[in-house]
């Protein structure tokens, strides 16, 4: 078999997965989790630490990055309902997402927050952008 050999990249051309402006590399690189975001909706966020969470339900965490930068991601399935937790690099809290094919958030988020061994003190906030933000005062342990 003939060894075939790849091109370096042109001279001109950006990294594929920084913002280009429409110009030079003609591949433009999105991450894992963009694609699975738009099946997930934002319902809340904690005040725990994401390892803590992937640590009690043995998650494995993976490195990943959206439009607001690197971010530490778990994607799951607890019975028929699929959830993502997400922390972005220098923020403290961690997005709860939920599938959009799961309408029911309330009994979602309760499901969660049992498996992990909390209560509502955890919540941050619960909510999304197009509803609304309902935000909790931190409460001492």
């Amino acid at each position: 078999m003939t060894a075939l050999s790849v091109p370096p990249p042109e001279p001109d051309w950006e990294a594929a997965p920084a913002y280009q402006g429409g110009k030079r590399n003609p591949a433009f690189q999105t991450s894992a989790w963009d694609y699975a975001a738009g099946n997930f909706r934002l319902v809340a966020g904690l005040r725990v630490p994401l390892e803590a969470l992937a640590a009690r339900l043995r998650l494995t965490l993976e490195a990943s990055w959206d439009d607001l930068g690197e971010l530490e991601i778990a994607m799951f399935r607890v019975r028929t309902t699929d959830f993502a937790l997400t922390r972005h690099d220098g923020q403290e809290v961690v997005l709860v997402w939920l599938a959009r094919a799961n309408p029911q958030e309330d009994t979602a988020l309760e499901l969660l927050l049992t498996l992990c061994g909390l209560d509502h003190r955890a919540l941050r906030f619960v909510g999304n952008p197009t509803t609304g933000f309902t935000h909790f005062e931190e409460r001492p342990t």
